[in-house]
């Protein structure tokens, strides 16, 4: 069974000069990640998978066939202008991130939008776990913050009642409330920052890894060995601190 596509993608918020990216792995990988066959999960790895297994089962493999196909066919897509390919870089030594990115992401976002009015948030039940995940990403890129915010209250109610992967709609979260700049909550959202990433800061830095888990992401050590494999990147210690958006001026 192939792992649910929201173990494959983490984010990197980089400097301004750069487009936003949500490409890292969310499962590690090589060093970092799980063991090699044969071997024994790590502990924390094997809850999570068992947890995603009882989601899938629970929720079944999904009953809109064509539209399952359309939305996987959306975020191979997105992954292709970011640079990735079933997970991976295309080019690990050189990241190439498509020109008309941001076309790219309204395009999709106007078609999940669609689908959205149409047929209502894909869930689990409706598509399966890497097509409703393929949805959390496709809007986890989108530039229309307004419609993401619209949409967490209901989203939220959907992975608290098991109907959508609790994991890809922690990256909305995030990325939400860092761009809010507020303290985010599951340590999802990177910087780059000179000598490597730094990450956000987050709200109750103690717990961070306990959220983590009931969202079924891995703990933040691992997720940051993930993202220096592929990024070439050094996860720092660092904490930097999102900044709020500047207010419109007021009329005179």
């Amino acid at each position: 069974m192939c792992r649910p596509l929201s173990w494959l993608f983490a984010s990197v918020l980089f400097a301004s000069s750069f487009a936003p990216s949500v490409l890292a792995a969310q499962t590690p990988s090589g060093a970092a990640g799980a063991a090699r066959q044969g071997d024994a999960l790590p502990a924390w790895e094997a809850e999570l998978k068992r947890r995603h297994e009882e989601l899938i089962q629970t929720n079944g493999p999904g009953t809109d066939a064509a539209l399952r196909t359309r939305l996987l066919n959306m975020v191979v897509q997105d992954q292709e202008a970011r640079g990735f390919k079933d997970g991976t870089p295309k080019d690990k030594k050189n990241l190439q991130v498509a020109t008309n990115l941001n076309e790219i992401d309204a395009v999709l976002t106007e078609q999940l939008k669609d689908i959205v009015a149409k047929q209502g948030w894909p869930t689990i039940a409706l598509v399966g776990i890497e097509a409703s995940n393929a949805a959390m990403l496709i809007l986890t890129h989108s530039r229309d913050h307004a419609w993401q915010l619209s949409l967490l209250p209901q989203l939220e109610q959907l992975a608290d009642s098991g109907k959508i992967d609790g994991s890809s709609l922690a990256l909305v979260i995030d990325k939400e409330l860092v761009s809010e700049g507020k303290l985010q909550r599951y340590g999802s959202q990177f910087k780059l920052i000179t000598g490597g990433m730094a990450m956000y800061a987050v709200e109750d830095p103690g717990g961070l890894d306990a959220r983590r888990s009931r969202v079924f992401l891995p703990p933040m050590d691992v997720y940051k060995k993930t993202l220096e494999e592929i990024y070439h990147l050094k996860a720092t210690n660092q904490i930097v601190m999102a900044t709020p958006p500047a207010k419109p001026a007021e009329a005179k």
